[in-house]
């Protein structure tokens, strides 16, 4: 049998049983906004390496962003991975700043390299050709010796990866594979890092 309860304790039981429930859905949102917060911090792959004094930050696409004379930079690779790409260089930003930049030959992602990271120091960027004989669009012809280029290209059967610069124009040579790589090495090397 049951016990017979007033309706001011029965009112009481149901007050505390709402607050009851209620605390637990609390602390169970709460737990459950914690847990989230923290699972999404164990995915993340971001990494952060020091070079030089700058910080690059690996994001979860795999491009590494830096910070250099107030512009926000993306690599495809960071400094530690091209440190074996030596070569010499007598151009500097200053060279290049609010010029125009030429881009001939290279495949899109290296040449989208250049042309993202570049873009705040220089005039503009746009294709070229260094001769109408190897032209195969409408692209204007410059000259090494007046306009800064940079030519990307694969090597020669026999000819090893490098770079090297022949008065305004610097020479990317590598494969496909390494292309990006080597653009980037260039790219550190020109702003200094």
């Amino acid at each position: 049998m049951r016990k017979i309860i007033t309706q001011e304790k029965q009112n009481k039981k149901t007050k505390r049983n709402q607050l009851v429930i209620g605390l637990v859905l609390i602390v169970l949102m709460l737990f459950s906004v914690i847990g989230y917060a923290l699972s999404g911090r164990g995915d993340d792959n971001s990494k952060t390496i020091e070079y030089n004094e700058i910080k690059f930050t690996q994001d979860n696409s795999g491009y590494w962003n830096f910070k250099i004379q107030g512009q926000n930079l993306i690599t495809k690779y960071n400094p530690k991975e091209t440190e074996d790409i030596s070569f010499f260089n007598s151009l500097n930003m200053a060279d290049y700043s609010n010029k125009p930049l030429y881009l001939i030959g290279g495949f899109a992602e290296s040449n989208y390299e250049i042309a993202r990271n570049l873009n705040s120091f220089v005039l503009r960027t746009q294709e070229a050709c260094l001769n109408e004989k190897d032209c195969l669009k409408d692209f204007p012809i410059k000259n090494c010796s007046i306009d800064n280029i940079i030519v990307i290209k694969e090597p020669e059967e026999d000819l090893k990866e490098k770079i090297y610069q022949e008065e305004n124009c610097l020479f990317i040579t590598a494969s496909l594979q390494n292309q990006t790589r080597y653009t980037d090495a260039f790219l550190f090397k020109i702003l200094g890092i």
